[in-house]
């Protein structure tokens, strides 16, 4: 499965960066971005991913809580390694792509910053497992730190809806700040790397599961 997803993501991204034509975003001098905005078929799916790893990770938290199976607490343990990566991703991506639309790749941005601390919220849960030796004290804080880390997506995503932010919203509505449009084609391609990159997310994650 892990070569299928491989293959998904090669190819949904060689549509994306070859057969869809860039569109008229524009950087803070009015220049046209170009061929820079390909970036955004790698940043967007990579966060989203990420959110949704960690959040799966917090249910398996959930779930050990309730049950005590250590399966779920490997299970949770698998999903929050393999976000912290795409986590990761994304904001590097997004630091690439902040330079020529905003003019730096960095600003103390509600979002960026809500971001960065939600990644260092998965970097100490990583962190705290490599600590504590013992299982069941590991597994039961754990997936409490799974919990909190997973609580802290929903501020990032609104970030850009409760506070005045650089940052455009990929889906109108959601910013108080200018949403940037997207033509269908656009939107197609966005979808189909979502979906091709949530694909791999998940056969990393139970890859590594079977590996615990």
């Amino acid at each position: 499965m892990l070569f299928f997803a491989l293959v998904l993501v090669a190819l949904t991204q060689i549509y994306a960066l070859f057969f869809i034509p860039p569109v008229k975003w524009f950087g803070p001098k009015g220049e046209e971005l170009g061929i820079v905005q390909k970036i955004f078929y790698v940043h967007v799916p990579s966060a989203w991913v990420g959110f949704l790893g960690i959040i799966i990770s917090a249910i398996f938290g959930i779930i050990y809580l309730y049950s005590r199976e250590n399966r779920y607490d490997k299970l949770s343990h698998s999903f929050m390694e393999v976000s912290v990566v795409f986590i990761t991703v994304g904001l590097f991506t997004g630091s690439l792509w902040a330079k020529p639309a905003w003019g730096t790749f960095w600003t103390w941005d509600p979002r960026l910053v809500s971001m960065a601390i939600l990644w260092m919220l998965a970097l100490g849960y990583l962190f705290f497992r490599s600590l504590v030796e013992e299982e069941e004290m590991r597994a039961k804080f754990s997936a409490i730190l799974s919990i909190i880390t997973a609580i802290n997506i929903p501020i990032v995503f609104l970030s850009i809806r409760l506070f005045k932010t650089l940052h455009p919203a990929v889906l109108k509505g959601l910013s108080t700040s200018e949403t940037y449009g997207m033509d269908p084609e656009i939107s197609l391609g966005l979808l189909l790397n979502l979906l091709s990159v949530s694909i791999l997310m998940f056969s990393l994650s139970l890859k590594r599961y079977k590996k615990t």
